[in-house]
Formats: structure tokens, C-alpha cells, sequence
């Protein structure tokens, strides 16, 4: 086991006490609290057109800058939570944006102010190409924005109220550890990071010992992960009702860069066919032996003779196969993470929990964290962050607004890589049928996910939200809420009475500052993504360049606007949506058919 982070970080800075890394940051302050004052003697638009001009060029390029820092010590806080002069730097980063946020209360209100003509002529100004989408998405969204006065305090106390919260959760988080207490062995200790792994377990009493112990872990911490959430989403609300948002999901949606009529047609599709979901979850119920899951047992893995952990040279193995034989510059892309260090995957203490790729727009480079214990679910996680770094490896030559693409795009890269995995795996005549068996029930076992999980997160958070504007909710509210969205999601193909009433508290999603509602972007994703690869199979490698295309477009536009004029297709129809789900329909067949013949051996 290492006692340091596996990746890189050099290519950053030296370190977080090196001077390079003080003269950055002293450089980026000073910048902020330049363009904060040049703001305050500007005019109209239609008086300083090229001030603004120049003030918009400054902040895209301070962004790039931000988000280089950012990432950097977004990735040591992860990597090691006794990391105290990260996490003191990190808090200070919020600070330093400060000045930054104001400059961009100014810009807001002058855009919100102008005539659309004076904008216009702004646009047409060659300096700001490809960056018209992004403009125009800020002073549309400045539209509900309050006074910029009001909105200069909210950037003043953002930092020490809101994302305070996000920061104690992770430190409470990645400090909190569980006794797993299986009969039969002595008691061990481990960090909540180890949960999902142990939930992995095929012994349903080590998966069983690990959802109490960790329950029980998380009971110990639950006033105050119940005090971050209301916090959270009291801030939220608080907000939203100053700005004049009339319902807390238009946030989310706008920031998702689709249309209410497009999240309709999506849920609704999913709601129309859960039973997919509900199906693969029966049968694997028989294929574990019982007579129905508990939620512990939802990502067990299906019982075999050989089911020894793989190593992580096994892991990248599979990797370069997967991504060789179906796309070759993923392949690529991936060989250089390895090469050069991207990639932070032992367990340690104090390591956070979950998996992330972060990007910086000026090196052109991304980390993954996650952390690795041998499952196959551990390789689905590793493709799926290194399809984010793709994404982000193949827009690195255009500027930073036309990259910053929504969460809904944001997650299909990641799905695509992930279905490459298992697609490799399943056409290999070398795969034993074992192996091959593991890899459906994997592939099923995401369409659960996605058609009954996310959308559980999804109830739960809006019944939060709503009950939220009226007051504070309570532990036990939380976990009520929590069992009422499980119950309704799963249905009877789950044990009513082996639910998890802690999910809310150990889902580090929920806990977000910088955005609502992280879950129904993935369930877009994943069936978005199953289009794309609905279009692959049938187009084969000719495909490629226009995924590219589409990867590349994801900054320019919304979600609706990108799949019609890359895909042609009508993302607020339900049929795009229903066709995604029945590319499901062949493998549940089959898994299906295999669990029949094993009942009746």
C-alpha cells in the first residue's frame, strides 16, 4: 500500500508551501482585484463596448486560471484529508474568488441591462468567436438575478456559508471510518471509502456487515451531514425566492442545458419501463440465492469458483484491450494517463471517498481519482473517468467557454467509454463464459442503476427541496424520505424491510455546493450514450469522427440543440428515449434465459 498519491501533481506546481505555487496565487488575486475595480468605472455596454470586451477576455482567461488551481487542490484534498495546508488553501481559493465573483455581478447586470442590438455588436467582435452561446447563456440566466449590490454580498458570504458546508461534509466524510463485524471473524476497521468495495463482496454476510457497520458509522455523524444538507438546500431556496426563480428546478435544468419538456420525456420513459430494471434485479436475486435483495446485495457480484480480485496491472490490461479494439485514440488517450501519472488509485487513510477526473484548461491535462480494490466495478469506474479525460483531451484546443459543457453532456463520454469496456469484453472469443456472464450482469447492473437509483436520488432530493422551503428537516425525516424513494424505485424487487436509510447521508452528490439535483444528468448520459452507441454498432468505426464532432460541440449549445444537429434527433420526444432502453432489452433476454437454466439445475 502507498503512502503517497500514485499520480502526478508536478505538472501543476511544485507543491502546496512552493514558491511557484504562492506566486500563482498571489498573481491571481491580484488579477481579481483588478478586474473587480476596472468593472466599477465601466458604463453601459452601448458607452464601452470594448472595456466589456476587454473585461469578458480577462475573466475567460482568469477562469482557466481558477480552474488550474482549483483542480489542483481539488485533488489533494481528495488524496489525503490530513492535508491540512490544502485544505487551508482550498478554503482560501473561495476567498480569492471572491473579487472574481464580483466582476461577474457587473458583467451580469450590463448584460442584463443592454439592448440585445449592443450585444450583438459585442458578439460580432472576432476576439470573442465561438464564445456567443456562453454570453448569451449569462445574460439569460442574469435575468433573474437580484440587485448587484445583493448579489456582491452573496459572493461575500458564499465561501464561509454555503461551500463551508460542502468542506465540512468532505472532511467528515473522508475522516469517518466502520467496524465490520462478520460472525465468525474478529471485528476490522475500515474507512466509509471501502464500503462500496465490501458491497462487492461475494460473501452476503461480509455485504451484510458492511451495510450496518457503515450505517452505523454514518449514524454517528448524521446531525451534522443532516445540518450540511439543510444548510445546503436552505441556502438554495433562500436564493432562488430572492431572484425570482419560481421552482427549484430551473437551476438544475439550465445549468443541464435542457428543457423541462426534455426532462419529462426522459422520466417518463424511465418510469414507463423501470421494470427493466426491477426484472435484472429478480433474477439476480436467484442467481445469489435468494428470495429477494436487500439493498446490500444490489451490487454483489454473481457467485463464481474464480472470483479472486484482478490486479491493477489486470485492471489496464483490460483497459487497453477494451479501448484498443473498438476505438484506438481512446486507447491512446489512455496509454498517455498511464504513462504519465494521471491516475491516483490505492486506498490509503484518509483518502476521500469516490471517483472523479478533474481537468485543467491551461496544462490541457487530467487527474482520476479513484480508488481501487480489484473489482470489476473498479474497471468500469477507471473507464468511465478516463472517457471524462477524453472528453476534455479532445475539446484542449478550443477556448474555455466553448468547452465548458453541461453535466448532461458531460456524462457521456464517460458512458460511452464504460459500454466500450463491456462491448470488448463480450465479442472476445477469449472471454470464459464466467467472465462474459460477470460483464452482462455488470452491464445490467448500471440500467439499474440508472432507471431505478438515479431516479431514487431524484425523488428523494425534490421531496427535500420541497419540504425544505417550509422548514428544516429532521434526521428522521431524512431517512423517511429516503426509504419512501427506494420503495417506490424498486418496488418488490427489493426487501422493503433490507432498505438503506442512510444513503442520503453517505451520497457525497447530495453535498454539492456548486450544484442541485447531480443525479438526473447521469441517467441522461448513460441513455444518451446508448444511442451513440446504438450508432457505432450499426455505423462501425465511421462513426468515430462524428462523436468527435458531437464531443466537441457539447460547449456550443443545449443538449437538445447538439443532438439535433450532430444526431438528428428530438430530445423532448419520448421516443428517442424509449429506443435507448430497448438496446436493453437483448441482454436482459439473455440474462434472463441463463438465470431460467440455473433454477432449474
Amino acid at each position: 500500500m502507498s503512502a503517497a498519491p500514485d499520480w502526478d501533481l508536478t505538472p501543476f506546481f511544485s507543491d502546496v508551501t512552493a514558491p511557484d505555487f504562492a506566486a500563482y496565487r498571489r498573481a491571481l488575486g491580484d488579477d481579481a482585484r483588478a478586474l473587480r475595480a476596472r468593472c466599477e468605472h465601466l458604463g453601459t455596454i452601448a458607452a464601452d463596448r470594448e472595456g466589456w470586451i476587454e473585461v469578458l477576455l480577462a475573466l475567460e482567461q482568469f477562469g482557466a486560471r481558477s480552474r488550474h488551481l482549483g483542480s489542483y487542490l481539488g485533488c489533494r484534498t481528495a488524496a489525503d484529508a490530513t492535508d491540512e495546508a490544502s485544505q487551508r488553501e482550498s478554503a482560501g481559493l473561495d476567498e480569492l474568488r471572491q473579487d472574481s465573483d464580483k466582476a461577474w455581478v457587473a458583467v451580469r447586470a450590463a448584460l442584463r441591462d443592454a439592448d440585445a442590438a449592443d450585444v450583438d455588436a459585442m458578439l460580432a467582435d472576432p476576439r470573442l468567436a465561438d464564445a456567443a452561446f456562453y454570453v448569451r447563456r449569462i445574460r439569460e440566466k442574469a435575468a433573474q438575478a437580484m440587485e448587484p449590490a445583493l448579489e456582491g454580498l452573496v459572493a461575500d458570504l458564499v465561501p464561509t456559508a454555503l461551500r463551508a458546508w460542502g468542506r465540512l461534509y468532505d472532511q467528515v466524510s473522508s475522516t469517518l471510518r466502520f467496524t465490520l463485524a462478520v460472525p465468525g471473524a474478529e471485528p476490522v476497521t475500515h474507512p466509509v471509502a471501502m464500503t462500496r468495495t465490501l458491497l462487492e463482496d461475494p460473501d452476503p454476510e461480509v455485504r451484510r456487515a458492511a451495510q450496518v457497520g457503515s450505517g452505523a458509522a454514518w449514524e454517528t455523524v448524521a446531525d451534522t451531514t443532516a445540518a450540511c444538507l439543510n444548510a445546503i438546500a436552505g441556502t438554495r431556496l433562500t436564493l432562488y425566492r430572492r431572484r425570482g426563480v419560481a421552482q427549484f428546478l430551473e437551476p438544475a435544468l439550465f445549468d443541464s442545458a435542457i428543457s423541462r419538456a426534455t426532462l419529462d420525456a426522459m422520466m417518463g420513459a424511465v418510469r414507463d419501463r423501470q421494470e427493466v430494471g426491477r426484472r435484472y434485479l429478480r433474477a439476480k436475486a436467484t442467481r445469489l440465492g435468494l428470495p429477494v435483495l436487500g439493498f446490500q446485495d444490489l451490487i454483489a457480484p454473481l457467485p463464481r469458483a474464480d472470483a479472486a480480485r484482478l490486479g491493477w496491472p489486470d485492471a489496464l490490461a483490460r483497459i487497453r484491450r477494451a479501448f484498443g479494439s473498438a476505438y484506438p485514440a481512446l486507447a491512446e488517450l489512455a496509454e498517455h494517463a498511464f504513462a504519465h501519472r494521471w491516475i491516483d488509485w490505492q486506498p490509503r487513510p484518509g483518502k476521500r471517498p469516490g471517483g472523479f477526473c478533474s481537468s485543467s484548461p491551461i496544462l490541457g491535462e487530467s487527474r482520476v481519482f479513484m480508488t481501487f480494490h480489484g473489482s470489476l466495478g473498479d474497471v468500469q469506474t477507471l473507464a468511465h473517468e478516463l472517457g471524462h479525460a477524453f472528453h476534455n483531451w479532445v475539446m484542449r484546443d478550443q477556448r474555455l467557454w466553448a468547452r465548458s459543457y453541461p453535466m448532461t453532456l458531460a456524462e457521456t463520454a464517460s458512458t460511452f467509454a464504460e459500454e466500450m469496456v463491456v462491448e470488448a469484453a463480450l465479442a472476445d472469443p477469449e472471454t470464459a463464459p464466467a467472465d462474459r456472464d460477470a460483464m452482462l450482469d455488470a452491464r445490467l447492473q448500471d440500467a439499474s442503476v440508472f432507471l431505478l437509483n438515479i431516479p431514487m436520488r431524484f425523488d428523494f432530493e425534490e421531496r427535500v427541496y420541497t419540504e425544505r422551503a417550509a422548514g428544516e428537516l429532521s434526521v428522521r425525516r431524512f431517512k423517511e424520505l429516503m426509504e419512501e424513494a427506494q420503495r417506490a424505485n424498486y418496488g418488490d424487487a427489493v426487501d422493503p424491510a433490507q432498505l438503506d436509510p442512510w444513503f442520503w447521508s453517505s451520497k457525497l452528490h447530495f453535498f454539492l455546493t456548486d450544484v442541485a439535483f447531480y443525479n438526473f444528468p447521469y441517467t441522461f448520459g448513460y441513455l444518451f450514450s446508448k444511442g451513440i452507441v446504438a450508432r457505432f454498432r450499426a455505423e462501425g468505426a465511421g462513426f468515430l469522427a462524428q462523436y468527435e464532432r458531437l464531443l466537441r460541440a457539447t460547449g456550443g449549445d443545449t443538449a437538445e440543440g447538439v443532438a439535433r444537429a450532430v444526431l438528428g434527433v428530438d430530445l423532448e420526444a419520448p421516443a428517442f428515449w424509449h429506443a435507448a432502453i430497448d438496446l436493453l432489452e437483448g441482454d436482459l433476454a439473455r440474462y434472463e434465459a441463463a438465470t431460467a437454466g440455473i433454477g432449474a439445475r
